[in-house]
């Protein structure tokens, strides 16, 4: 009777907060769908008989993981602000009589009708939109146009293994914070008021870091035969870099402004420096995936 009670509370729980799901829905689906178009240009048969084919679909192959990483870290970023708004709901339950293990149940069905609705929503819409992307590289590079459509197994099932994973990856996070967390913690986590974050040095640093040597492998290849694989660890490494400096790094950067007391008790500085320390590390993941996307967009479009 209990393992029918926790699907229709998570479906009941999506359907009531689909203000919230529909835009996070939206977002994994796209993912989803990129990873499956990126897979797609990589194994399509004509693509590779294309002139430079072959180099084409090994740059696809490498922005297929680039793409894997970004969708971890934004997703990570998008189910946190999710499960910010969700807790009062769980705590509710928890008071109610629901343990750690009955809301752990609510929070896998939930995962699970997202990630498959995610999935299919994705696999469909991509097995769609790959097609067309063939035919669109195809009429750029000039080569041999295939009409014939296809659904590559390889690519399905890499897919479904990769944000199988990463849903997985979300489900395992979310369940971490219910279970270190009190039902009054849970209950009044709307209306906690914010607390100034510490400034982690070493991620912080590590970020400035790995953004210096990214660059530096990027402007520093002399083999053109290693230069794909060297520019995708750089690609790596600044996305990567990218969330440090804006989490951390800004908030690594406020404190030691606050600490140079010539600059920081001005009025205009002391008003603009202490607001933003407090806001850094929650905005800090959004600034950083627009930052990420707007990079992707440029470099595409170059």
């Amino acid at each position: 009777m209990m393992l029918d009670l926790y699907p229709r509370l998570a479906l009941d729980g999506i359907l009531k907060n689909r203000r919230l799901y529909l835009p996070y829905l939206l977002t994994c689906v796209g993912m989803v769908m990129m990873f499956y178009i990126l897979n797609y240009l990589y194994v399509s048969p004509a693509v590779e008989k294309m002139h430079g084919g072959p180099m084409i679909q090994e740059t696809l192959r490498l922005g297929s993981w680039v793409m894997a990483l970004f969708s971890v870290l934004f997703l990570f970023y998008t189910n946190a602000f999710l499960m910010r708004r969700r807790q009062k709901e769980f705590g509710l339950y928890n008071i109610l009589g629901m343990g750690k293990g009955n809301l752990s149940w609510i929070l896998l069905w939930e995962s699970v009708i997202l990630g498959l609705v995610s999935l299919g929503a994705g696999l469909l819409g991509g097995a769609g939109f790959a097609k067309l992307a063939e035919l669109a590289l195809l009429n750029i590079g000039h080569g041999e146009v295939d009409t014939s459509l296809t659904v590559p197994s390889s690519v399905v099932l890499i897919t479904i293994t990769v944000y199988g994973g990463v849903f997985l990856l979300l489900f395992l996070n979310s369940m971490r914070k219910i279970r270190f967390s009190t039902a009054i913690r849970l209950l009044r986590s709307e209306n906690v008021g914010e607390k100034p974050p510490r400034a982690n040095w070493i991620l912080g640093l590590a970020g400035f870091v790995l953004l210096g040597v990214a660059y530096r492998l990027a402007v520093t290849i002399e083999n053109p035969v290693s230069a794909i694989t060297i520019f995708f660890v750089a690609v790596m490494m600044v996305i990567v870099a990218t969330y440090l400096i804006l989490i951390s790094g800004s908030v690594l950067l406020c404190r030691i402004l606050q600490h140079n007391k010539a600059y920081y008790y001005k009025p205009n500085h002391f008003v603009s420096v202490s607001s933003m320390v407090y806001r850094m590390r929650r905005n800090g993941a959004g600034l950083a995936s627009i930052c990420i996307l707007s990079t992707m967009v440029l470099v595409m479009m170059a």
